[in-house]
């Protein structure tokens, strides 16, 4: 079953903190892990970054360490009793200081809110994170009003897209999404896009049906519906988001090299900057 001990979440000790901060505390609540609640105290490079990372950039001057640290002590101070909080104070490049920090706690998902788009020379903080992270990322964007919510004891079934491309990244997000089920009160929407160049029949339809259908566990059956469209994958996801009316969507991300950057679309990344909802990033090194 899917464990979750460690929940990493970048802060901006700003007030745009509360909407990550609160659904950390709903994942921890739900999974019984601590929370670390981490700020970085050195400055963006130019480009899109994650929105504490922005709100530090655009401030008169980095605040001091001892600030800081006295603003992180508040906000742990002002978790719930039940929740087991740490707090990272860190120096340096903020992707890299991210990623440390989530190797050096053993994080099992970093919770994070972004802002703006990459550039075809500047990859954003957030993507730099979601490409090399080794656990999920849940990301938050700017403009989201996040429905998600964490709760196995709640009484509302949450509506899910977990797109995939039968790709072992794909595979492993649907195993992810299937398993939080197991815990959360989540139904599932699984959706394939089969591409509209060249030539395809309804036997490719059946096809992806009968995939789609034998990811899904029996036990599961009643909370998953599949799904198959045809066209533009980030456009057919971002519209089947909107018509489900879901919570969150749950997709693998693919790692890539900076020369598969200029060369390449990747739809998991694309999908960040379009979806009007939580995305939750879950990279091929996850164990299936």
């Amino acid at each position: 079953m899917l464990q979750i001990r460690t929940v990493l979440c970048p802060v901006d000790l700003t007030d745009l903190d509360a909407r990550a901060i609160d659904l950390a505390v709903e994942v921890c609540r739900a999974f019984g892990a601590r929370l670390i609640l981490h700020h970085n105290l050195d400055h963006v490079p130019s480009g899109p970054a994650v929105s504490w990372m922005y709100h530090q950039e655009h401030q008169n001057g980095r605040p001091p360490e001892k600030k800081a640290s006295d603003a992180l002590r508040w906000l742990l101070n002002s978790l719930p009793p039940e929740i087991r909080g740490e707090a990272r104070l860190s120096n340096g490049g903020t992707a890299t200081a991210v990623l440390h920090v989530e190797e050096s706690t053993g994080a099992d998902l970093v919770i994070l809110s972004t802002r703006g788009a990459s550039t075809p020379d500047h990859s954003s903080v957030t993507e730099q994170i979601i490409e090399q992270s080794h656990c999920p990322v849940l990301a938050l964007h700017e403009g989201n009003q996040p429905a998600l919510h964490i709760a196995p004891a709640d009484t509302q079934i949450y509506d899910v897209l977990v797109p995939t491309d039968f790709s072992p990244a794909g595979e492993r997000a649907t195993l992810y999404a299937c398993e939080l089920a197991r815990v959360l009160p989540l139904r599932l929407h699984l959706l394939h896009v089969i591409p509209r160049k060249g030539s395809w029949a309804d036997k490719s339809v059946a096809e992806a049906r009968r995939k789609l259908t034998a990811a899904v566990p029996q036990e599961l059956e009643s909370r998953v519906t599949v799904h198959v469209e045809i066209g533009d994958a980030a456009e057919m996801i971002a519209a089947a988001a909107v018509r489900l009316g879901v919570s969150c969507v749950i997709m693998g991300a693919h790692a890539r090299t900076l020369l598969r950057r200029f060369f390449t679309r990747d739809t998991s990344l694309a999908l960040l900057h379009k979806m009007a909802c939580p995305v939750w990033f879950v990279p091929e090194t996850v164990a299936a």
